[in-house]
């Protein structure tokens, strides 16, 4: 089919730095559509390597796209410092241990704007501790809502790949929704009242006409701006539903160039509780992403999964 690119050309980095006998990939999405899967089931792989965190939130921070990001690390890191209580001269080891950690975290955005060594703080925390694995990976969902231009800069690294999960977006966005009332209200609620208290939060996201406009919900432009970005054989298109009853995870060790792990690793994780979706609301929903769903069935046709409410 006929790829679908943007008229100006991404602009070109040059390569920075990075180890002659590894490659690297990025893993985007949208939240709750199986990134935290695919890191826990490539870290049982001795061929791939992974920062201590799983979302490094950091070419999204440097766009000026992920403030929120950036301000709950310096949240975190004020909070460590609040904790470190001094008793007869000395400090407690792990309060200290947690704040160097934090630190290090926060150095990989303290690199220059340009020039090859643009990114050497990043690179540096981020191959700390491998042992030539040739595989190093960042996996951070919120990569998605970033345009050409930071991806042509992403695919200067490591000759870099990119893995991009696809949910069907009304599963996703309920997910999600379920998520956030789970988090806010703790996992003890009653059945009925998880139900009224999503179905009241999706109707909030429904009134505010914000749906249709959800970067991170956006396929087609975050597709768009990839495939302006990066060449073809280095992008690969995985479906949610895939990595649990088809052959998803044999696909992403075949693009990785890694020998596949045993099935049993191909698990859910973070599943979330079953909550029935309320037929006005799948309605609502369906109506806002419908440029959505006609876009990728025209990009895919039959490999939609059966499942997507197409």
């Amino acid at each position: 089919m006929t790829r679908t690119r943007r008229a100006d050309p991404a602009p070109v980095f040059p390569a920075p730095p990075f180890p002659d006998d590894a490659r690297m990939f990025f893993c985007i999405g949208a939240q709750k559509a199986g990134t935290t899967w695919l890191h826990d089931y490539l870290s049982a792989s001795d061929q791939v390597h992974f920062s201590p965190n799983k979302e490094l939130h950091y070419f999204d921070v440097r766009a000026g796209r992920a403030d929120l990001a950036l301000e709950l690390r310096l949240d975190l890191l004020r909070k460590q410092v609040e904790r470190l209580v001094v008793e007869g001269g000395r400090m407690r080891a792990p309060q200290l241990r947690r704040l160097r950690e934090t630190v290090d975290l926060l150095s990989i955005y303290t690199g220059p704007e340009k020039g090859r060594g643009r990114h050497t703080p990043y690179l540096r925390y981020l191959l700390k501790g491998r042992k030539a694995q040739p595989v190093v990976g960042d996996i951070t969902p919120a990569y998605a809502v970033l345009d050409a231009a930071h991806f042509a800069d992403m695919a200067s690294i490591g000759q870099a790949k990119f893995i991009f999960l696809l949910r069907d977006p009304i599963a996703r966005m309920w997910s999600q929704i379920r998520m956030a009332v789970r988090v806010e209200q703790g996992e003890d609620l009653a059945p009925d009242v998880m139900a009224r208290l999503c179905a009241e939060r999706a109707q909030l996201l429904i009134d505010s006409g914000r749906l249709r406009g959800l970067e991170r919900a956006d396929y087609l432009r975050t597709m768009s701006e990839l495939e302006s970005a990066v060449p073809a054989g280095r992008i690969l298109y995985v479906f949610y539903e895939e990595l649990f009853s088809g052959d998803g995870p044999r696909r992403i060790c075949d693009f990785l160039g890694i020998p596949a792990l045993p099935a049993e690793s191909a698990r859910r994780v973070n599943e979330g509780v079953s909550v029935p979706l309320p037929e006005p609301v799948r309605a609502a929903f369906r109506a806002a992403f419908a440029p959505q769903y006609d876009g990728l069935r025209a990009r895919f046709g039959t490999r939609l999964p059966a499942r997507w409410e197409v």
